[in-house]
């Protein structure tokens, strides 16, 4: 073998080598990727879910407010603390 044809094989080689590096970055960056956006997504649902969570635990303190009032009230009072109760859960189908 000429040492042109050596030369060749050892640059084609290496070649194929750095092809292989290069489509394994690209597989690596393309995986980071994927996981950067389902991180992403899944930073948003958390949130989401921080939110939801954060204005059920709003509701139940409110609640557990309008509650004592409601327990502490006189009958005279009873009314006015209804209404506040209604407008924080909902109509009282009972009335």
């Amino acid at each position: 073998m000429s040492l042109k044809d050596e030369l060749i094989r050892k640059a084609e080689a290496q070649l194929e080598e750095w092809e292989k590096q290069a489509d394994s970055l690209k597989a690596n960056a393309k995986a980071k990727e994927a996981e950067a956006e389902n991180e992403k997504a899944s930073a948003d649902i958390q949130e989401s879910a921080s939110d939801a969570l954060r204005s059920v635990e709003g509701k139940i303190s409110e609640g557990r407010k309008k509650l004592d009032e409601l327990k502490k009230s006189g009958e005279d009072n009873i009314e006015s603390v209804r209404k506040q109760l209604s407008d924080l859960i909902g109509p009282d189908k009972d009335r």
